[in-house]
């Protein structure tokens, strides 16, 4: 018993006074920390097995959007194991844990034009399938339908709320320096953005995508997207899926892509022909879309972080914004040659 107590080292910790072996009927033959989960080969097969604090409705509804999109079709992503008496994930005393089937592969290398497009290509497919997604009355998350208005205006506020602290000043370390350097073109960028969303068809296109039901992943980060052995792809990691528009996860994706390679026009029509190919774009959404990119979130996450929440060390703030601002010129050419149609 004591040896078998060695090879499951660590789960007592992650889940007190539960016998998983017992809940999921099934026997484990190892487990070692794999980031931010524990990976566990079990006579039934390999998973991964991960705690959170969400709430329990949060995680059922993501258990039931990622049931919705496999029974749809899309099943480049990890299912929950259940438990013997049918419940996708349990309660322990400091949060929840559950399990999903291991996905074997590395982090996909953007890098890589074939990977990128197959990463573009899963985007479309995932927000195809999601659609038609109508949660159970157990499954709850905030909603963020028509939040993006009100959200951009409070990052701008954000970066107001500091300015009007050191404009007229003499700074007096190298982040207020910067700051005061760097901001007044970002206020533009942002003051066009949300002028641009105000006029643009977001009313039209956030009801017809409320009428779809489609969801978003959330977290479109090249480390969510899992490169297999035999060359597929897969997405792992829904803790942020919600309601949203697609635009959200497309806007996300874009930004950062788009930044790695310093605006590039080449870039950005590839994953938007990419995608389009697959799940076409609306000519209102590429209005939508054009306009969230004029929203300077990086700089106003450096700010945020530097100066209100203190999250970030001086030394990353100044960094970032500066990186922003030197990208400006190149960002606002690609914006100029947006594409209205595809």
């Amino acid at each position: 018993m004591a040896k078998e107590k060695e090879l499951t080292y660590g789960l007592e910790t992650l889940a007190p006074g539960i016998d998983l072996e017992d809940v999921y009927g099934l026997k484990i033959l190892d487990a070692k920390e794999v980031r931010a989960v524990v990976k566990i080969e079990t006579d039934r097969g390999t998973f991964a097995l991960k705690k959170v604090g969400h709430k329990p409705e949060k995680l059922q509804f993501m258990y039931e959007a990622q049931e919705h999109l496999w029974n749809n079709g899309f099943q480049k992503l990890p299912r929950f194991e259940k438990t013997r008496d049918g419940r996708p994930f349990l309660e322990a005393k400091d949060g929840l844990i559950f399990l999903n089937n291991w996905i074997a592969g590395k982090e996909s290398n953007v890098n890589d034009e074939a990977q990128l497009k197959q990463i573009v290509r899963l985007q479309a497919q995932l927000h195809q399938a999601s659609r038609g997604f109508t949660p159970t009355v157990r499954a709850h998350i905030k909603t963020r339908w028509a939040g993006w208005i009100e959200r951009f205006e409070e990052q701008l506020a954000d970066l107001y709320r500091v300015y009007e602290l050191y404009k007229g000043q003499t700074p007096q370390n190298e982040l207020e320096a910067t700051f005061l350097e760097t901001v007044e073109p970002m206020l533009e960028m942002a003051e066009q953005g949300i002028a641009l969303l105000k006029a643009s068809p977001y009313p039209e296109v956030l009801k017809r995508e409320r009428q779809l039901r489609g969801l978003v992943h959330g977290d479109f980060t090249y480390h969510n997207f899992i490169h297999t052995p035999d060359g597929d792809m897969q997405v792992i990691d829904f803790d942020y899926c919600a309601h949203e528009l697609r635009a959200h996860d497309f806007a996300r994706f874009m930004r950062k892509m788009l930044r790695r390679t310093d605006w590039s026009v080449e870039m950005g029509d590839l994953i938007l022909n990419t995608y389009h190919e697959v799940d076409p774009l609306f000519e209102d959404e590429l209005q939508v879309l054009r306009a969230v990119l004029y929203i300077p979130q990086r700089y106003w996450r450096a700010v945020e972080r530097g100066f209100l929440s203190n999250r970030y060390t001086p030394e990353g703030s100044i960094k970032k914004m500066r990186q922003e601002v030197a990208r400006l010129d190149n960002w606002k050419r690609y914006l100029d040659a947006f594409p209205t149609r595809l």
